[in-house]
Formats: C-alpha cells, structure tokens, sequence
C-alpha cells in the first residue's frame, strides 16, 4: 500500500500541506491585526501623554469648521464667511477649504450619537487621525496582497506602514488636519483600481473607485496625484497590452467608470469646480481616456 501524499517537515510527521496553508495563513493574518493594532496604539500616545487636544494651527481651524457645520448643517457652512480667519480680511470658507475632513466628522459624531454612544465633537476629532490610520494600514495590507497574491508580502507592508514616520506624522491622534484621511482614502482608490483589473469581468468596480476618488478630492487638494496615477497606469497597461496584442476592453470600461463617476463628483466641491476640463495638469487623465477610445474604435 503507497503511503498518503503529504508533505512532511524535517522527516517528522506533520500536517498535510494543505493544513500547512491554513496555518501559514493564519500566521500572516494575525501579523496583519498586529499591524493595525500598532498603528492605533502608537499614533494614540499623544491622547495618553496631553489628553483629547487639537494640535498645530490648521488643525485648530479644521475643528472650528467642523464644529460651525455641526452647528449650523451644511448649507451655512458653503457660504459661511469667517472673520477671524486671515485677518483682517477673513476667508470665505465654502470656496476655500476641501470639506470632506468636516464632513467624517461630523458624520461620525452624529452617527455615534444615534448608536447611543456619546462623545464630544472635540474628541471625535482628536480621535479620526488614528481611527483612519487603522484603515491605512488594512487598504495597505490588501492592495500588497492584490498586486502579488502573497499574504509575507502583505503582512510586512502593513507593518512597515503603520510605523513608517511620514504617515506617522501627519495622522498622530490631535493631528485634525486633511492627510489624516486623506491616505486612507488615497490607499482606498489605489486598490479598487487595480481591484477592477483583476478578471475581465469586475470592471463595475470603477464605479467605486470613482466614488472614493470623489471622496478624495472633497478631502485633500493632492487628489490630483491620485488622479493622474490611475490615468498613467491605465495609459502605460494599454500600451503594453496594445503592444502583446492582448489589450482587453474591460481596461476602457474600468477606467471611464472611475473618471466619469469622478469627474462628476469632483465638480460638486467647491473649491474644484471645472478645473478637471481646465486645469493643464488634470486634462492629461481626459486624454487618456479618449486614447483608450481610441484604441477601442
């Protein structure tokens, strides 16, 4: 009688492989929940050392706006002209600043209100920098293990980010200011793009990455970097695919989804407006796509 095909370690008896997979998987996934769980535990020892505080300037003025759009809902807030800020001549704040910040704010605030979890406005925001670092560090997690299948790569890239000291300055608990979620978010659309790649048939998630590049641009003004690397990733892919004889036309869909879906969000933020069909540094993401059209007709 043969033996059982198993994989054996050091000649000594030992679970199948494919229980060895499990384990391994294991291993990897619990090293991922370390990660985020650093990441938290480090980015909260500011609230240990000073207590709930808002740190820096802009910061300050970001908690003001949250706590005037609390206060006074949305409309007020796009045409709210504030007098002590840039004094003497104020600022027009609908116009001036990216309100995606206010608004997780705010949402959340009001979210944790109806749960029946009550928690100041202050502390909310002292609290989102590290809330979201947690999401950084899982997108970081899943956008390693969509580009190369392996789970060592993914747990290592999620523990590098959650302590890697330029995310770590910009998202310590207090730090109220735009990149605090705005690299969540940023992470978030870099893996539903390549995510939308994967098979020819999941190009309907441009649609979501659409919508959280929309969310990016409502909460940082470096959404143009995201933009226009989605635009030369699918542009330099269809070249290379153009170039093989496999391009694939789910790679067009994928990407008018997430520049259509985009666009029209990104206009409806005030300080954006139509500088997408303007703008010299954002019409290259256009061009691409009628490139892609291009090569489709």
């Amino acid at each position: 009688m043969e033996p059982p095909n198993e994989t054996y370690l050091f000649n000594c008896r030992a679970a199948p492989y494919s229980k060895l997979i499990y384990v391994y998987k294991g291993i990897m996934f619990t090293l991922i929940l370390h990660a985020i769980r650093l990441a938290y535990q480090t980015r909260m020892l500011s609230v240990q050392t000073y207590g709930y505080i808002i740190h820096e300037f802009d910061p300050w003025f970001n908690y003001r706006a949250a706590e005037y759009m609390s206060a006074h809902g949305w409309s007020a807030f796009f045409s709210w002209f504030d007098y002590m800020s840039w004094y003497p001549l104020g600022r027009p704040v609908g116009t001036t600043t990216y309100p995606g910040l206010q608004l997780t704010a705010v949402a959340i605030h009001r979210a944790l209100a109806a749960a029946g979890v009550p928690m100041s406005l202050n502390n909310v925001c002292v609290l989102i920098p590290a809330w979201f670092s947690l999401v950084s560090s899982a997108m970081v997690a899943l956008l390693a293990h969509e580009m190369t299948g392996n789970m060592a790569t993914s747990s290592i890239s999620s523990i590098l980010f959650s302590v890697v000291p330029a995310h770590l300055m910009r998202s310590m608990a207090g730090e109220f200011d735009n990149e605090c979620i705005a690299v969540a978010v940023m992470l978030l659309t870099f893996y539903l793009w390549v995510r939308s790649l994967r098979t020819r048939c999941s190009w309907p998630i441009g649609i979501l990455t659409g919508i959280a590049y929309g969310y990016m641009v409502a909460a940082w003004g470096g959404y143009i970097f995201v933009l226009n690397m989605v635009a030369m990733h699918a542009g330099i892919s269809s070249m290379v695919d153009w170039a093989r004889n496999t391009y694939n036309p789910s790679l067009l869909r994928a990407y008018a989804l997430f520049y259509v879906v985009g666009t029209a969000i990104a206009t409806r933020v005030s300080p954006v407006g139509m500088s997408p069909f303007r703008s010299l540094e954002q019409l290259g993401a256009l061009g691409v796509l009628l490139f892609l059209c291009g090569l489709q007709a």
